[in-house]
């Protein structure tokens, strides 16, 4: 660690983290709306959206425990910034307790009623969501780059797939790929352990192209 802040780690997949899930999030009454009352879609549907509000979570729980300590220690001339905007992530656990819930009833018993309290459900945490990430990179993102080593930056991701608790880990390192340019896409590749690296080429990226397209299939 240099104690004069003159890293300068490529922080911009945390912007490509953001885009996947709001991503995700613009696209729900569509999705949602799209499903009627099939059961098979709205399966699908469901379970995109109760992975994608876990990604959300441990994106924030890896940003809890790797980022925001870090540099709140780093620069407490920024401490009370860092504090605010990482005390923001506590807004969203209602919501995404709410978007849970509803899900879980919308899968149960699909109908008009349900599919709008989805709709309802995951727009009020996309509404919470986008204040807090435009500051998170207006603000974080530039001391994170000067304050912290590309290997410490580099935790975020190996974090994210130890602590996912939902049924579909490779959605959230799929939609994050797709953000992604390709000379990206290819580091992270090349960065991988080589057990991960063949399990992504071998299972996970043939699992996620065949599910994403079902989600998408008009």
């Amino acid at each position: 660690m240099t104690a004069t802040g003159q890293y300068s780690t490529d922080v911009s997949d945390m912007l490509a983290v953001h885009r996947a899930l709001t991503g995700a999030l613009d696209a729900v009454p569509a999705y949602v709306g799209g499903a009627g009352q099939d059961p098979e879609r709205v399966e699908t549907i469901g379970s995109f959206y109760e992975n994608v509000i876990e990604f959300l979570h441990v994106h924030h729980l890896g940003e809890d425990e790797l980022i925001y300590p870090v540099l709140e220690q780093r620069t407490p001339e920024s401490r009370a910034d860092l504090e605010r905007i990482d005390d923001q992530h506590k807004l969203l656990y209602a919501p995404m307790d709410a978007g849970r819930a509803a899900l879980a009833k919308w899968r149960e018993a699909p109908s008009a009623e349900t599919a709008d309290a989805v709709i309802d459900a995951i727009t009020a945490v996309d509404d919470v969501l986008r204040p807090h990430l435009a500051e998170e990179e207006a603000v974080v993102l530039p001391i994170a780059a000067t304050w912290m080593s590309p290997e410490e930056w580099g935790q975020m991701s190996g974090h994210a797939m130890m602590t996912f608790q939902a049924d579909k880990p490779w959605l959230a390192l799929g939609l994050f790929r797709e953000q992604l340019d390709q000379e990206h896409r290819d580091g992270m590749l090349a960065g991988m352990p080589p057990e991960m690296r063949t399990a992504w080429l071998e299972q996970m990226e043939p699992a996620f192209d065949a599910f994403i397209a079902d989600v998408r299939r008009s």
